[in-house]
């Protein structure tokens, strides 16, 4: 089975499951049988109309086909004031504790910023970085507190930090995504074979156990 953990596309692609991130707003987009993550994504981030939207997620939260809260998170390389995007997302962790469900987290030059939460959040769920593109020992560090990293097209960009690191990164802690970056997910886990030096079958099921220890489903 191939999973693809982070999807926007509303179609699943060459994936046998998806987990299709909804933004705050697109809670009517719901189909049955399917999985979703939602969130208020750091970019969307509007001081004038913060509490809307992060009521929009709240709402949606507790849905049985809602299975994480995000993408949300802290991205350092756009114009939107770090302290209020920090605010939004202290409020998305209050949410996923409430309603007990994991997070997916975007996070661009701002690592340490959410290793800190997490150890300070008390959210006994995972964190899971989407499309993680730092060197190894901070992807060491993460997973020794509960992260989860998942790679995609940066796999086939040997100069990037994601692909550096991915080969030193437990296949335990592991995921895999499309992002909707340009690549199928059967393209990214043959990559993943290949420079993990595993057969397709193997990771295959390896992925599918972290899918229900993360989630605590079954894909």
């Amino acid at each position: 089975m191939f999973i693809d953990i982070h999807r926007h596309a509303s179609d699943s692609g060459t994936a046998q499951q998806v987990v299709r991130n909804l933004f705050h707003n697109q809670a009517e987009e719901i189909e049955t049988g399917k999985f979703y993550s939602v969130g208020l994504h750091p970019w969307h981030v509007n001081e004038q109309s913060l509490y809307q939207d992060l009521e929009m997620v709240q709402k949606v939260s507790s849905h049985p086909q809602i299975i994480a809260i995000g993408e949300i998170g802290l991205d350092k390389s756009i114009k939107i004031p770090l302290e209020i995007q920090l605010e939004a997302f202290l409020k998305q962790i209050e949410i996923a504790k409430e309603v007990n469900k994991p997070m997916i987290i975007h996070c661009v030059r701002a690592y340490n910023e959410v290793f800190d939460l997490k150890i300070k959040a008390g959210h006994q769920k995972s964190w899971l970085i989407h499309w993680f593109n730092a060197g190894r020992e901070m992807g060491l560090q993460l997973i020794d507190k509960g992260f989860y990293l998942s790679f995609g097209h940066m796999l086939f960009q040997e100069n990037s930090k994601a692909f550096k690191a991915f080969q030193q990164i437990p296949l335990e802690n592991i995921f895999f995504e499309t992002d909707d970056a340009g690549y199928n997910i059967d393209e990214i886990y043959g990559r993943a074979s290949q420079l993990l030096s595993i057969s397709l079958p193997e990771l295959e099921s390896g992925i599918e156990k972290n899918f229900i220890n993360f989630f605590g489903i079954q894909p």
